[in-house]
């Protein structure tokens, strides 16, 4: 999915279990010497359950140790999140100073609502748009966007404000131009007229299941 977006000839990918799968008890005492149960409840999560009474787990205070010891590993320059990674991303800057490693910087990026508008977008909630799903398919969930939500969208898929007028056309144009992205204008082009002769004609799809009744 990732080369939908970066160049293959310019990516390497690497699996942390290159670094943490050969870290000795030793070691990981070691990392886990090099933060404080106080700054760990720092994080907005970890704190409100605190004092909610709500139980935190042993192994939810190592995973960010292990993110941010992969930032150590890899001497990361820059590292890309969400604005929920924010802790996790600046908690890394801690580790790879405790580990003598220079810095990284971050970036972190707003988070896009899922297609029901309100809840983070994630496969598990199935409310996702994902870049390699079918034309069809990507046109068809973008269409079942709240109208609400399309200010977000806009500003954070195409960079610009929603324009005035109906927000079913400024869905359409949306849809559009993110299958586009991903398809090519031809994909799009056909996504639309599918989604309409579904939607608007009420037509037949072209391809269904057959069942003997």
């Amino acid at each position: 999915q990732i080369y939908k977006v970066l160049d293959p000839a310019k990516t390497t990918v690497r699996l942390n279990s290159e670094w943490l799968g050969q870290l000795t008890p030793e070691e990981i005492v070691t990392l886990a010497a090099k933060y404080t149960v106080a700054r760990m409840l720092e994080r907005d999560d970890f704190q409100r359950r605190f004092h909610e009474g709500r139980a935190i787990s042993v192994h939810e205070f190592l995973y960010p140790l292990f993110q941010a010891y992969d930032s150590v590993a890899l001497q990361a320059d820059v590292e890309l999140g969400g604005t929920d990674q924010t802790f996790n991303l600046l908690f890394a800057r801690d580790i790879q100073r405790a580990y003598n490693v220079p810095e990284q910087s971050i970036m972190t990026m707003p988070i896009l609502p899922g297609t029901d508008g309100k809840q983070k977008m994630g496969k598990s909630l199935g409310n996702y748009v994902g870049v390699t799903d079918p034309p069809e398919e990507m046109f068809g969930k973008l269409m079942s966007v709240p109208d609400e939500a399309m200010g977000t969208y806009y500003e954070l898929l195409l960079g610009k404000p929603e324009p005035e007028g109906h927000p079913a056309e400024a869905k359409r144009e949306l849809a559009r131009q993110i299958v586009e992205r991903f398809h090519g204008a031809e994909a799009a082009r056909e996504a639309e007229a599918h989604f309409n002769r579904l939607h608007v004609e009420h037509g037949v799809p072209d391809e269904m299941p057959e069942l003997d009744l």
